[in-house]
């Protein structure tokens, strides 16, 4: 819930900029200038760098006892407030791709989202300039060494940081009922954050969280480039990033590759992927078909899932759907299985945050997926045999669905709910050139009922794709540019198909590209 306020907020402020919202609480006083933070260059190109705050500063790898104190400043940065009132029965109508749905919000709370003043805290730049150009890294240092030897990891240093000046509660409210065409409703979470000058909390609110004065809500870095002689550079332009000389400290059983960065980089092995974003010369809309390779690349990311029972994979199913309405577990299992598809040791400090039930829900998945977490009972531990390339498979699935907006995810779990995914996978593997779909195909059937048409439509419009239906026909194509949110649909509802097992997404399909 505070990872959420904290993006929010980034996405509200500066949309593409330098800030990096805060995910944990517990990360807060680990957040201070010259800390030092470590980058991961994420694998699939749809994934954003992930950023994990140290325990360790600047000073503790520099070589010589001299202190560093380069100047601090803090300024007023910004009153943070946003409010929309109470409405009840309000209705807006919003245009996505080529057309249009209307939301009818009833009896929706008021929305309060408010960190009040907030401050901002930054060190001279120049000064530190100077210290680099006279200190080096201790390249034996245990932490920097650890961070050289994994793959894609960057290290960086605290450059500026937010904080609040006041008290502040994230509460969550009850969901929003929408209807989606006909009578089918949506239910989105309302998040409410005041700030009181007081330290009064609203008693008309379900408290969740209460957040301290001087807590650090965003956060800014400056990646450094380490050579093998110990000397660094700060990274003070876009184009210059970070990393490792190839080769530091010319030890040769060592891979000590050069680290480079690129918003669409892949990595080496099974997290390579070749289809980025969606792009075409066409300047107006082109065919699903496009999407072929994609798809097919998905088949075979996802390939571990077949291999497992039909009761594992059931109850995979089961837990994937029920997190659809819950943004911070899915964050948390994309980064667990992100580290256990490394082969290295999952981060669980994240559990704590979760209610009792999710956080249950997270550890039975793992379970099923072969990884007991170590407060479990070790006699119920799976004793299946699990390959890194399952945990790969459902890191992949799970970053996919990290990718996905809030209101996109809460739209499949109505897919699911209705239980039209067959329909919709039969779309995706079997659109044509031209992007059309005969409408009286049986599989096509589900689609002829107004409230099921009406949430496919809305689902593919939340990923830039035009679904429409005409009398003899259902048509799907593209529209303008639209990056990479089509292909993650698609490797959402393949996966979904894999883990249900419909077999219209698994069997010989027409994909020839």
């Amino acid at each position: 819930m505070f990872a959420k306020a904290t993006s929010s907020f980034v996405k509200q402020i500066e949309s593409s900029g330098d800030l990096i919202p805060v995910n944990s609480l517990n990360d807060s006083d680990k957040l201070q200038l010259l800390s030092l933070v470590t980058k991961r260059n994420k694998g699939w190109f749809w994934q954003k760098p992930k950023y994990h705050p140290s325990s360790f500063s600047l000073q503790d790898i520099l070589t010589g006892d001299t202190p560093i104190k380069p100047a601090v400043t803090e300024s007023v940065f910004l009153k943070y407030e946003s409010k929309f009132g109470d409405r009840v029965g309000a209705s807006t109508e919003t245009q996505i791709a080529n057309f249009s749905f209307s939301l009818e919000g009833q009896d929706s709370e008021a929305l309060e989202s408010s960190f009040g003043n907030l401050k901002k805290q930054e060190f001279d730049l120049h000064q530190l300039l100077k210290i680099a150009e006279k200190r080096t890294i201790r390249l034996d240092h245990s932490f920097v060494q650890q961070t050289c030897e994994r793959r894609n990891y960057i290290l960086c240093v605290i450059n500026e940081k937010v904080i609040t000046s006041q008290k502040c509660s994230i509460s969550e409210h009850l969901q929003i009922e929408e209807k989606c065409g006909g009578a089918l409703g949506l239910k989105t979470k309302i998040l409410k954050v005041s700030a009181n000058d007081d330290g009064t909390i609203s008693k008309d609110t379900d408290i969740v969280l209460e957040i301290p004065p001087c807590t650090v809500i965003a956060y800014s870095v400056t990646e450094l480039f380490i050579n093998q002689n110990g000397q660094f550079e700060l990274c003070l332009l876009s184009e210059k990033c970070g990393g490792f000389d190839k080769v530091l400290l010319g030890r040769k059983e060592k891979n000590y590759a050069s680290i480079v960065c690129s918003p669409l980089s892949c990595v080496d092995g099974a997290n390579k992927s070749q289809h980025c974003v969606v792009k075409t010369d066409d300047p107006g809309e082109t065919s699903l078909s496009i999407l072929k390779p994609a798809i097919e690349e998905a088949k075979q990311q996802l390939q571990p899932f077949i291999e497992l029972s039909e009761e594992k994979c059931q109850q995979l199913f089961k837990f994937y759907c029920e997190f659809l309405y819950h943004e911070d577990v899915i964050s948390l299992l994309e980064n667990v299985l992100d580290e256990l598809s490394s082969a290295e040791q999952p981060n669980l400090m994240g559990l704590q945050e979760l209610e009792s039930t999710q956080a249950q829900k997270v550890k039975d998945l793992l379970q099923i997926l072969g990884y007991s977490c170590p407060d479990e009972d070790r006699s119920s531990k799976n004793k299946d045999v699990t390959t890194p390339e399952l945990f790969t498979a459902a890191f992949y699935l799970f970053s996919a669905l990290d990718g996905m907006s809030e209101e996109s995810l809460a739209v499949l779990g109505i897919c699911c709910e209705i239980q039209i995914l067959p329909t919709l996978c039969y779309v995706i593997n079997n659109i044509s050139d031209d992007g059309m779909l005969h409408v009286d195909h049986p599989d096509l059937l589900p689609l002829k009922e107004e409230d099921n048409f009406y949430v496919a439509q809305r689902l593919f419009a939340l990923s830039d794709i035009c679904l429409e239906r005409k009398e003899s026909s259902i048509n799907v194509v593209i529209g303008k540019q639209p990056g990479m949110l089509p292909v993650l649909l698609c490797i959402v509802l393949q996966g979904f198909a894999t883990l249900s097992g419909i077999k219209s997404s698994t069997s010989n399909l027409n994909l020839q590209a």
